[in-house]
């Protein structure tokens, strides 16, 4: 299993889904399934739009934890059906990483991180086009209360591959392959492991004083979250 997690506007979503097509697994991803579950109960306004209810808005809200819900849902049938894929969330929560852990899958936990100057310009695109929820993150991220800390996947995961995409074009996901390789495959024919870039991959170590699955959504209720 891959598991990728990162502050929001550092380029998560693009490498998740460019690692599930790179191997042609299944993507799961918070944000699309929320989605979904705000057009089951959308409205149509007078002028043609889709009306989404307030809450789908609203950053750690009702419709936030539904999708986080269903989606663990849908990990744990994955899992226990044996099948390989890709999930992305901000923070690899202790609940999502328990379902992936269950059977004994594998899990490469994948890190993506971009310069805070690049987030912040990306955050700002997004909340330019008027988003509640990127503004909300913005404002975050304007405070100072999404730092790189609190996204490291926690314990239990059996690597890290840490990924910059702060340059623009295509992303290079070579490494991710690379330690999907040296987790599962044999060793090469020198009796060594397949190599991997030594800079990019390492072991978890405990974020700080971060909890482990604090998402971003609830900093704003945790003074802890800022330090």
């Amino acid at each position: 299993m891959i598991a990728v997690c990162g502050c929001p506007g550092a380029g998560k979503t693009t490498i998740a889904s460019l690692t599930a097509g790179r191997f042609g697994i299944p993507f799961l991803t918070r944000d699309e399934i929320k989605t979904g579950l705000g057009l089951s109960s959308a409205s149509v306004a007078e002028d043609g739009r889709v009306r989404l209810d307030a809450d789908f808005h609203v950053a750690g809200g009702p419709v936030s934890r539904r999708a986080e819900a269903v989606m663990v849902d849908a990990v744990r049938l994955l899992a226990a059906s044996g099948v390989s894929f890709v999930v992305e969330s901000s923070v690899l929560s202790d609940e999502l990483l328990g379902v992936l852990l269950a059977d004994g899958a594998r899990v490469l936990a994948v890190h993506v991180v971009a310069e805070e100057s690049v987030i912040g310009r990306r955050l700002g695109a997004r909340a330019a086009e008027g988003g509640a929820i990127d503004q909300q993150l913005l404002s975050l991220f304007q405070q100072g209360e999404m730092k790189r800390s609190i996204f490291e996947p926690p314990e239990g995961v059996d690597a890290v591959v840490e990924v910059d995409i702060s340059e623009q074009g295509a992303p290079a996901i070579d490494t991710i392959v690379a330690a999907v390789v040296a987790l599962l495959g044999p060793p090469q024919t020198g009796g060594g492991p397949v190599p991997i870039e030594p800079a990019t991959i390492r072991r978890p170590s405990p974020a700080g004083n971060q909890r482990p699955g604090q998402s971003v959504e609830s900093l704003r209720r945790s003074p802890s979250g800022s330090s």
